[in-house]
């Protein structure tokens, strides 16, 4: 262990050594029935010390243990303690295991859709919900889903999957969140492997008054991965092909495993040239296998070698469910009791809520317990939320085989799995399809082998599913550098009008100083300073050059400017320009070289006027950013100009209000609805339209029949363009992408689903839409629609509007019902 000095402020304790044998913290490690790795120790350390804690190291290691740790620890000394993950499924998750594992201490869980024991000593929840809490000023925070005194109640917070910092859209969150902590509150980070750890740690102690961190890391896995190929055959190639050799190096590569990367890290170009040699024999002899032989042909190997349970990454949640229909080979033991037992086992799962006919008669449950008879699991976003939960209850009961799943399922959720399989190694990222990035690969791989229970654990990729990369391509998917973490921080119109809201109205330019964003910036503006050095030392040798020309300056710039324009001239012209330049050049012996001279000198006076530029708005760039949206939100009447900076208007508090949707917009809707004589059911309509939930080509809505809620759209449409025309205009980037904005494909849908009164008018709605929206889908439209109709009710309460509060108190009530809920099988 040493310390890393960055500067004389920042003391980043690197913990990469062997942990010393006698310690005085030695009966807290020896409280555990196995012996801790070295970066475990640290971190308990670092967390009786009193310090911040940042834990890096890959999926399965063992690094949620010094958050439990920190969680015994700050309750036993009376402290709360807050536990952020990034999405809803893992804090639900996290609630039922913790409540499961230590019964003595009270958890509560807050995700936006659930709130439950608000009260308690751990609080799990999302990081928007702790980021809206530290934004809410004090005199506002009774309507908050929890109150903790920050600094007398609170020892402690957990972040889960803190690198989600490096994601593009919601990165900033944590970033915010970070800054917002009080100092002396104690974190504790847990992240997969990421690079420059060490610079992400300095950032988070460079908080005024903050502790050291403690960077306890791992490179090591405790339980080994070996990746490998695998190329499947049917007998079809030995009956086309005579000849003996090919056959032999068919047999030798095919329905077997063929190694791609070593425990050690190693990639292997000798298991590469085997399989790019079998996939060009088979493009030549146009043997193509189906993904249902190949599949099935899998299965039966990773049975056959003790190679289950595994989970095959699928990248399309249709893919999802055909794969997992085509699974035809046998999974379970011979004797395993499990296609007698789970329709039990779900059934008396489920019959915890009191509407469990609903479930059990739903099309998606029969279809899911068939194949959770035959040890087959599939996990997904379209699925309902209950149905995902009950997923992994029998992935923890050892009753699913094989788990067909996409990427999200590698997020944290606890599943014991031997073998990791990817069907590709490319993924649509909401742009275009790529390759896998090298830690998306780590992260999903990381799920293969059981600490505790596996020697070593299996990577296996379906060759025949998938165009093989090059092998530069292949490498860098499976052996490239961790993520580097770069800011992703936002000035966001969110972001300023809660500073204000939080009262920091007059130094909210000092928040942006603060962030990850600006030490890039600073590092940035060092190499910048160089490059202007660098060309005015240009400019002034520039300046020696002009004042030994022998030509007068106005007679080359004549020349210049005749040089310039002789191409746009007409034919006349130029032939009289040409008897100018030739005369000129007569009477200038140096006239050709000095005007040489002036072309560089003018072209290097442009690049340090650009440099100088350049550098004083990378300089200002907060401050610039800050201003521009500042001028935004004056002119449209949200922020009035005080002496102390900015008061928030009428309109501003609304959408300091508003974090669902678009604040700005979101605070003229709200106006514009309770101004109007509008029913619950279209307020409804119009909510479910921020939704981002997408619908099949076939099924898309350009326009709706009702006349008020087309007019609220196009309202809403004309603000939109009216933002992006002024963002433009002050030349600021905010992150919305406004041409997303609106998803109006199920406005119908909605006021339909307003309408069913009983169980049978719900159950028939569902199965009609089908095939427009998954029923895990629509539930998420639903949610969406409560979460902002809350939003709207806690402004309503705010501002006193009784006559709008009594439409929005309607809403839930219309919308939540059937199994379009936000039960939980945790809670």
């Amino acid at each position: 262990m040493f310390i890393y000095h960055n500067s004389k402020k920042d003391m980043v304790i690197l913990c990469n050594d062997t942990y010393p044998s006698n310690s005085k913290y030695d009966a807290h490690f020896e409280l555990y029935p196995y012996p801790l790795s070295s970066f475990q120790k640290y971190a308990i350390e670092g967390i009786l010390t009193g310090n911040n804690v940042l834990v890096t190291a890959h999926t399965g290691s063992g690094k949620t243990l010094p958050a439990e740790f920190a969680i015994q620890h700050f309750v036993k000394s009376g402290k709360k303690v807050i536990y952020t993950s990034p999405i809803k499924a893992l804090s639900n998750q996290k609630f039922y295991e913790f409540s499961q594992k230590y019964p003595e201490i009270s958890f509560g869980l807050l995700t936006g859709d659930i709130k439950t024991n608000p009260t308690a000593d751990v609080l799990i929840m999302t990081t928007e919900i702790l980021m809206n809490y530290l934004f809410t000023p004090p005199h506002e925070d009774a309507r908050l889903d929890f109150q903790i005194h920050m600094e007398s109640e609170l020892g402690c917070v957990v972040f889960d999957e803190v690198h989600y910092i490096n994601d593009e859209h919601r990165g900033q969150t944590w970033e915010q969140t970070i800054l917002m902590l009080p100092p002396k509150i104690q974190m504790v980070m847990l992240s997969a492997t990421i690079d420059n750890p060490a610079g992400f740690a300095e950032w988070v102690e460079s908080r005024e008054g903050s502790n050291p961190v403690y960077l306890a890391s791992t490179e090591h896995r405790v339980v080994p991965l070996t990746h490998y190929g695998f190329f499947a055959t049917t007998e079809k190639p030995f009956k086309e092909i005579k000849d003996k050799e090919i056959q032999a190096k068919i047999r030798g590569a095919t329905n077997r495993l063929v190694l791609m990367k070593s425990a050690d890290g190693q990639f292997s170009d000798k298991g590469y040239v085997e399989i790019k040699a079998m996939t060009e024999l088979f493009e030549t002899h146009r043997f193509y296998m189906k993904r249902k032989f190949v599949l099935n042909r899998l299965a039966e190997y990773l049975r056959e070698n003790e190679m289950l349970p595994a989970i095959v990454f699928v990248f399309s949640r249709k893919a999802v469910e055909q794969c997992a229909e085509e699974i035809t080979a046998n999974l379970l033991e011979d004797d395993s009791k499990v296609p007698y037992i789970v329709q039990r086992e779900c059934d008396q799962i489920i019959r915890k809520f009191s509407n469990y006919r609903e479930y059990l008669e739903l099309p998606e449950y029969v279809s899911l317990v068939k194949l959770l008879e035959k040890g087959i699991g599939i996990h997904h976003s379209g699925m309902m939320p209950v149905l995902r939960e009950m997923v992994e209850l029998m992935i923890s009961k050892k009753y699913i085989k094989m788990l067909f799943a996409t990427e999200s399922f590698a997020i944290g959720l606890d599943c014991p799995i031997k073998t990791a399989v990817f069907s590709a190694l490319k993924k649509f990222d909401g742009r275009n399809i790529r390759d896998l990035m090298a830690h998306e690969y780590t992260q999903m791989a990381g799920r293969a082998g059981r600490r505790g229970i596996d020697t070593v654990g299996h990577v296996v990729h379906c060759n025949n599913l998938f165009d093989l990369p090059a092998i530069q391509e292949y490498k860098t998917i499976l052996c490239g550098q961790p993520q580097k973490l770069k800011s992703k921080f936002k000035i966001t119109y969110s972001m300023v009008l809660s500073l204000m809201k939080s009262g920091q109205s007059k130094d909210y330019h000092n928040f942006v100083e603060k962030s990850m964003l600006k030490r890039e910036i600073d590092s940035s503006i060092q190499d910048r300073i160089l490059q202007t050095l660098e060309v005015r030392t240009q400019h002034q040798k520039r300046q020696f050059y002009m004042q030994q020309m022998r030509t007068p300056i106005d007679i080359c710039n004549e020349y210049m400017e005749m040089e310039n324009n002789m191409s746009m001239l007409s034919n006349k012209k130029k032939k009289e320009c040409d008897r100018r330049m030739t005369s000129l050049r007569e009477d200038y012996k140096w006239l050709k070289e000095d005007v040489h001279q002036l072309r560089e000198h003018v072209r290097i006076a442009g690049l340090m006027k650009t440099a100088e530029e350049q550098l004083e708005y990378m300089q200002n760039y907060s401050q610039i950013h800050m201003d521009r949206l500042c001028n935004i939100l004056t002119v449209k009447g949200f922020v009035s100009i005080a002496e102390t900076g900015y008061d928030l208007t009428y309109l501003g508090k609304i959408a300091a209000n508003l974090h669902e949707i678009h604040p700005l917009i979101g605070s003229h809707l709200f106006v514009y609805l309770s101004d109007s004589a509008v029913y619950s059911k279209e307020i409804v309509a119009i909510f479910s339209t921020f939704a981002d939930v997408k619908v099949p080509d076939e099924y898309r809505c350009t326009s709706v029949r009702d006349a008020f809620i087309q007019r609220m759209l196009d309202k809403i449409t004309e603000w939109s363009r009216e933002y992006e025309s002024l963002e433009a205009l002050e030349n600021t980037e905010t992150g919305i992408h406004y041409d997303k904005m609106l998803q109006c494909d199920l406005i119908e849908d909605i006021l339909e689903w307003c309408t069913c009164d009983t169980e049978e008018q719900c159950k028939y709605f569902i199965q009609c839409r089908s095939d427009k929206i998954s029923l895990g889908d629509f539930t998420k439209v639903i949610l969406k629609i409560i979460v902002i109709t809350n939003e709207f009710i806690s402004v309503c309460e705010n501002t006193g509007n009784i006559e709008f509060l009594s439409k929005l108190k309607l809403i839930e009530g219309m919308v939540r019902k059937y199994v379009a809920t936000n039960q939980s099988l945790y809670i």
